[in-house]
């Protein structure tokens, strides 16, 4: 059975991975599963919500020890992430994405969640996922299929299956009272990625926050494959070495996208744009040979994730150009820029952008060496703000070692 969101479940779950827990069948056709085409589930009535609510309460004492030691903090987001997808619950799965990536779920797991692939999984995360999902897809009436049952069974104690259901259900409630909300809102103009009003204006400005003499010095000497996460409009591109042999584009706001898909086309180098976060980027481990953050990291949701991803990406040895601008060195600067981020001003009107992070600090602590780098200011007298260009590097794989051995 497949979900309408691509998590394969009950006996197709299990076969997914390589441990023969399920007797072999055919496998499905894969062109057919619909990712991110499903409808959100919801409420059919208030007395529906009561009794899922109720259930949920009864199983309190399962939840509390689940967290508190009973299931580890990566299965139970394993199962959070395939059980949001099954309800169609895009604002939960993109928390327990985050949450995932921070317990130290891998970005290849939480692909191989997304689509139902679940090889990249161990077999008791196999097991515990395909229980999961099955048992949200029939709204926990009735035992899920023979063979999910068995699979579940053999990799998972009783206790642990009584914590994996109640783990589910809390999900699914959640999940299906975030979207019984939403379908009671009038309909939103925008998306979670989608800033239309700042994406426009800052079409317009773009040019002015940053020089084509900076943005060449970004970029000089760049060679082989490169990843630019936060593309924007595409203004970088024109500026990329002939010795780049492709450019991977990742930006999520679809009029800022649009604009560089365009200046893709007029690009000096090979660039394809595409749809995607810093916190998840679309591409498997150690691909790039340089990564290029422009004006990204002050509006990325979490700064250590979206850095872990860029280290995750690169090759050993592999360089991290940036252009950012951080908290000010003085005491003033910093203390308007802290009360600005605070106020929530600042964020709003600058679609998430943050003021007061310390970008070059956590840059270092991401297992990057930091280089190079030019501090300088932009703006008028007092008022402009802090930036620093410069290059950081992920250490090599035996360096990276003998830090992990000290």
């Amino acid at each position: 059975m497949t979900s309408s969101n691509g998590i394969h479940s009950e006996t197709d779950a299990g076969r997914r991975g390589t441990t023969g827990d399920v007797a072999s069948a055919s496998e499905p056709d894969r062109s057919t599963v619909a990712v991110g085409a499903c409808v959100a589930r919801r409420f059919a009535s208030a007395e529906e919500a009561a009794r899922d609510a109720a259930n949920v309460l009864l199983r309190g004492p399962l939840v509390a020890h689940a967290y508190a030691g009973g299931l580890d903090s990566q299965l139970r987001e394993r199962i959070m992430v395939a059980v949001s997808q099954v309800n169609a619950c895009g604002g939960c799965t993109r928390v327990h994405r985050r949450w995932a990536l921070r317990a130290g779920v891998s970005s290849a797991e939480l692909e191989a969640l997304r689509t139902g692939d679940l090889e990249h999984l161990d077999p008791r995360s196999r097991a515990a996922v395909s229980y999961a999902v099955a048992r949200a897809e029939r709204r926990f009436e009735g035992p899920a299929s023979p063979g999910t049952e068995k699979s579940a069974s053999k990799h998972l104690s009783v206790r642990e299956l009584k914590e994996v259901d109640a783990i589910a259900r809390a999900m699914a409630l959640a999940n299906l009272s975030l979207n019984t909300l939403a379908a009671r809102r009038p309909p939103s103009r925008t998306g979670a990625a989608q800033h239309p009003v700042f994406a426009r204006v800052w079409s317009h400005i773009s040019g002015k926050v940053g020089s084509d003499k900076q943005r060449s010095e970004l970029l000089a000497g760049l060679r082989g494959r490169v990843l630019e996460v936060g593309a924007g409009d595409g203004r970088n591109f024109a500026h990329y070495p002939p010795e780049v042999s492709e450019v991977l584009a990742v930006e999520p706001e679809p009029y800022l996208r649009c604009l560089a898909s365009g200046a893709a086309r007029a690009a000096p180098v090979p660039v394809t744009v595409v749809d995607g976060t810093a916190e998840l980027l679309p591409r498997e481990d150690g691909v790039f040979d340089s990564v290029v953050s422009s004006l990204v990291l002050c509006s990325v949701v979490d700064q250590q994730i979206a850095l872990a991803e860029l280290h995750r990406v690169l090759m050993p040895g592999g360089e991290l150009r940036f252009y950012e601008h951080v908290i000010a060195e003085r005491t003033l600067g910093k203390a308007v820029q802290a009360g600005l981020d605070g106020s929530g001003i600042w964020p709003h009107l600058g679609a998430g952008c943050h003021l007061a992070r310390d970008t070059l600090g956590t840059i270092a602590a991401a297992g990057f060496t930091v280089e190079r780098v030019r501090r300088f200011t932009s703006g008028p007298g007092p008022l402009g703000l802090p930036f620093v260009l410069g290059t950081a590097r992920r250490k090599s794989a035996h360096r990276e070692a003998l830090g992990a051995a000290t």
